[in-house]
């Protein structure tokens, strides 16, 4: 068995069997041609199309309102999967999953309209948001509604997202079901492409290619009330369960990192097995027997199996203190995190090892852009850019050795 097969969690919905071959599906087709299509570049509009067709765009949504029902944990593994083959589009494929649930954060009626969305036409959600960065998106009182305009940088997937959830500030004198919001924060639902929505198409980074990760641009584009997902107030803090999203992401993230190097690790494995030559002064009559290549090969497989085991774990963590729902004390919410960032930190190092030192095992000819081998550690040392993992170890090593939680923040 593959390393990468290896993706069941120890319980979920009933459905995983399923959604995990189409998952190995939709990565064998997306593997076939990664390298082309990362070397092109374009807007990955087919490869949307593909996990829409695929079915694994409704996984996440509640059994309740029609969708798959499946489990934050099973989702990390469809992550995992998926970033085996391109990384790019299943960073999009979190964003979604996350985005999905997100969607339902508002009244029923915008919670059914979202659901029917995802699961009959096929809905691809991302966000435009930064919500720990001013300025933010301004929402400016409009008769019944608002007036959406601001910028955003990096958006990732929103160019070709059928639906957009932006944050926003909301404007002086503005009013939410008889509530003054001036100046709080929320979110709403945005469908796209609609008048005065403009992506700069401005991502040109070496890695995550495939992400249209550029800026987005949003110029008076009119909501109502029956838009908003919902929106923050100083004085009500959130509850721990309400601040596990911020874990659930960077434990996505993890998935993505682990997911590419194990994905690097197997298209290394196979290069070596039916290209690679023997080094002249090995004595070796084949790469495989070459026992430096062996070796080098053992000690990067500990180090994935290793990533693996800790990623389980934590996935196992984090779907528990979801399943507490409001019983979630904050202390529980402490481990869970701790356990997210500790996969997190860990699948960053081995996947920046494994995509690097794959090439050592590889060869020169490796190198060649045909095989694309390099598009994993360029995916990998691209996002994981996205938060310093040393803020990660601070909080964990405060936990370790002070007894202190990580504080609810937007990275944390």
């Amino acid at each position: 068995m593959s390393i990468i097969d290896q993706i069941r969690p120890r319980s979920g919905s009933g459905r995983f069997e399923e959604w995990r071959e189409a998952a190995l599906k939709a990565a064998d087709r997306l593997r076939a041609d990664a390298a082309e299509r990362d070397i092109a570049g374009a807007d990955p509009v087919a490869e949307i199309d593909l996990l829409r067709r695929s079915g694994l765009l409704a996984v996440h949504v509640p059994e309740e309102l029609g969708g798959g029902g499946a489990t934050y944990e099973e989702v990390l593994r469809i992550v995992r999967a998926l970033a085996a083959a391109d990384t790019s589009i299943a960073q999009l494929a979190a964003f979604h999953f996350l985005g999905s649930r997100d969607g339902l954060g508002g009244g029923r009626a915008l919670a059914e309209r979202w659901a029917k969305g995802i699961i009959e036409e096929g809905w691809f959600v991302a966000a435009v948001a930064q919500a720990a960065y001013e300025p933010l998106v301004v929402a400016t009182p409009d008769g019944d509604g608002f007036l959406l305009t601001g910028s955003k940088p990096f958006t990732s997937g929103a160019a070709v997202a059928d639906t957009l959830i932006v944050w926003v500030r909301f404007g002086e004198g503005a009013v939410v079901g008889g509530v003054d919001v001036s100046g709080l924060v929320g979110r709403f639902a945005v469908r796209s492409p609609a008048d005065g929505i403009e992506f700069h198409g401005d991502w040109d980074n070496f890695g995550q290619r495939l992400t249209v990760s550029g800026g987005t641009t949003l110029r008076d584009v009119r909501v109502t009330a029956d838009d908003l997902l919902g929106y923050t107030h100083p004085d009500t803090p959130p509850t721990p369960q309400e601040t596990l999203q911020v874990p659930q992401g960077q434990l996505a993230y993890g998935n993505l990192y682990l997911g590419a190097a194990l994905g690097a690790l197997q298209e290394a494995l196979e290069y070596t097995r039916t290209r690679s030559r023997p080094w002249l002064t090995s004595g070796a009559a084949a790469a495989g027997e070459d026992p430096l290549v062996v070796e080098r090969y053992g000690r990067l497989w500990v180090l994935a199996e290793s990533a693996v085991a800790l990623a389980d774990k934590a996935g196992e963590l984090l779907q528990a203190a979801i399943d507490r729902g409001g019983d979630l004390t904050e202390e529980e919410r402490g481990r869970a995190a701790v356990a997210a960032y500790q996969s997190k930190v860990h699948s960053t190092e081995v996947a920046l090892e494994v995509t690097s030192r794959i090439f050592e095992l590889t060869g020169a000819r490796s190198t060649a852009r045909a095989y694309g081998l390099d598009r994993h550690w360029r995916n990998v040392r691209t996002h994981t850019l996205h938060d310093p993992a040393h803020y990660k170890l601070l909080e964990i090593g405060h936990f370790a050795l002070n007894g202190r939680s990580p504080e609810p923040t937007y990275y944390s």
